[in-house]
């Protein structure tokens, strides 16, 4: 796959697949034993809508199948720049997940599909986890906190508003339900931890983003990442943080997004 195409972030719920748009129509006929995660996911949304199985495990399959369709496509990728035949198939589209096949190469589990599903047939563990998930999405393919400039580039909103309450509510619910969905919830906010460390590319402005810092480190003085957003903050005050403030809006740019599963640090 291309550099140019390997750029572009899958901020997933924890999966990823990469769709090239040029062969749309070829994996429509995949057998079954070339995509088995994906059949044993299909199988088990169709008996959900049937009434049988849990909402969890069907999630926790429809994860499977993504990460198989990313290794499928990577293997297919890799044959194809060696000057082979790829040997097996994969299928572009995956219910419930929404899918790039343009530019930015991705899949998002959908969280207003989900969260339908949940409405209808599940508890109030999956209901909470959902509504979640969607107040992190809103049904695209971008975070709150994540302000797309290209394709393949985005800011990001350090210590917003939204950014707050994201991880106060991802940390309420790990803490209250620690064994549902725990590999998501877990991913989520390491996402969030890793974004307010990490990223360079900051769609506020210095003071803005010092106030963000300062509110993270006053509502949530005992969180594990508190000593790393404190030495941060005062790389800001210091002058030597490596962030570009107003990045995208006054410098054209943008921090490019990594892709993989689980969820990269940005």
């Amino acid at each position: 796959m291309s550099a140019r195409r390997n750029v572009r972030g899958l901020w997933v719920v924890g999966c990823g697949l990469l769709v090239l748009m040029p062969i749309l129509t070829w994996g429509q006929g995949a057998k079954t034993e070339d995509l088995p995660a994906r059949a044993t996911y299909l199988q088990a949304l169709n008996d959900f809508q049937q009434g049988r199985g849990s909402l969890q495990n069907l999630f926790t399959l429809g994860r499977a199948a993504a990460r198989e369709q990313l290794e499928s496509v990577i293997a297919w990728d890799a044959a194809m720049a060696a000057g082979k035949i790829p040997k097996k198939r994969f299928e572009p589209l995956l219910p419930g997940f929404h899918v790039g096949t343009a530019e930015a190469l991705y899949v998002f589990a959908d969280s207003n599909f989900f969260l339908e599903l949940a409405r209808r047939r599940g508890d109030e563990t999956d209901r909470r986890f959902f509504e979640l998930l969607h107040q992190t999405f809103h049904g695209s393919t971008s975070r709150l906190y994540v302000e797309s400039i290209t394709d393949t580039t985005a800011c990001y909103h350090l210590g917003s508003r939204e950014f707050i309450s994201l991880y106060r509510d991802w940390s309420r619910f790990k803490a209250g339900a620690p064994k549902a969905y725990a590999e998501t919830a877990s991913e989520e906010l390491q996402t969030l931890e890793q974004t307010l460390l990490v990223a360079t590319c900051a769609c506020g402005t210095q003071e803005v983003v010092d106030a963000g810092f300062e509110a993270f480190l006053k509502t949530f003085p005992k969180s594990p990442i508190a000593a790393q957003a404190r030495a941060r903050l005062d790389r800001i005050h210091n002058h030597t943080s490596d962030i570009q403030f107003r990045c995208g809006q006054e410098l054209n740019l943008g921090q490019p997004l990594p892709y993989g599963v689980p969820t990269p640090v940005p």
